[in-house]
């Protein structure tokens, strides 16, 4: 990564999340003065140890959003929601949400803004043909709606759309069930080919500072991923690498791997809570491939995946057995 100019004041959000909390880690660590929105409820474990400045703010109170941009230079949005009980929600808070941020933060001088996207936006490799954008999901098209509210500040400050793909890392709670299943000898899988093409939660963190800094490099979006593409037999062995043993994986058809997904999201919500897998991860997983060439990326930002999966996955089954997870 290209060396970065003088320290600035930043604002992340979703820093008490996986991937945000990756990132307020990096801002700090290379001496920026962070400050980090935070809801009443947030759990700050992930955060309470760096030296931040925390505000509580409402995304639908411009108050609360005016005090949090004040003084500050270049704004990361990472919050964002995965899973949510009906499609309304993704698009209030995936994309509403953006909108209101980028206003707020073009009104108050903010010089960059970094929007901490999805590969999502893009679609699945069969649909999005041609550079075209075709998401598969309301996740999906939430992402791309949010990029298109930003993309509408354009000319009253710099911002910058990155699309993570599957993002994996310490700190991971969504894949913290194939991690134990494998650690126990097994795991099940889809039966389709792959290829999957994984992007470390460091190397995400790395990915925002790049795009926060250095001379315009342009909108994008830009793809955060490792240029390698695994197959799912890659996968599983370096999990039995990382964990030091064997695991038997099973095949599970495409079919009955979304019908589990159903099961577990309609179970869900008898007992109004959110599932962690749903029908569109299974559909994900099973029927669609998710790959991107990253090389505008390292173009424009001067960044490149430093972790590679199979030593991303040895740090992350240490991490949850350190932390008692595992």
């Amino acid at each position: 990564m290209r060396d970065l100019p003088a320290a600035a004041r930043v604002l992340i959000t979703g820093a008490t999340g996986f991937v945000g909390s990756h990132i307020a880690a990096a801002f700090v660590e290379t001496g920026h003065e962070v400050r980090c929105s935070v809801r009443p409820s947030s759990d700050l474990r992930w955060i309470k140890d760096l030296p931040v400045e925390c505000k509580t703010v409402d995304f639908e109170s411009p108050k609360d959003l005016e005090d949090a941009v004040e003084g500050v230079e270049i704004v990361v949005h990472a919050a964002g929601i995965t899973r949510a009980r009906r499609d309304a929600d993704y698009y209030r808070i995936n994309a509403e949400n953006t909108r209101r941020l980028a206003s707020v933060a073009a009104g108050a001088g903010a010089r960059r803004f970094v929007l901490i996207g999805s590969l999502a936006a893009r679609g699945p490799d069969a649909a999005a043909k041609g550079g075209r954008d075709r998401p598969a999901s309301a996740y999906g098209h939430s992402k791309l709606q949010a990029e298109e509210h930003l993309r509408g500040f354009d000319g009253r400050m710099e911002t910058v759309a990155l699309r993570p793909a599957a993002v994996y890392g310490p700190r991971d709670v969504d894949l913290l069930p194939l991690f134990k299943l494998a650690a126990r000898g097994w795991l099940v899988r889809p039966s389709g080919p792959g290829p999957l093409q994984p992007a470390y939660a460091e190397d995400v963190a790395r990915a925002a500072l790049a795009a926060a800094h250095g001379e315009a490099m342009g909108f994008g979006p830009f793809p955060v991923a490792e240029p390698a593409r695994y197959s799912w037999e890659e996968v599983v062995a370096g999990l039995e690498g990382a964990l030091g043993r064997n695991v038997r994986a099973a095949r599970l058809p495409t079919a009955a791997f979304r019908l589990a997904a159903r099961v577990a999201e309609g179970t869900a919500k008898v007992r109004g809570s959110i599932p962690v897998f749903d029908e569109r991860r299974a559909r994900d997983l099973a029927t669609h491939a998710w790959t991107c060439d990253p090389s505008s990326t390292e173009k424009a930002l001067g960044w490149r995946a430093e972790v590679p999966l199979y030593e991303g996955l040895e740090r992350t089954a240490r991490w949850y057995r350190d932390a008692g997870w595992l």
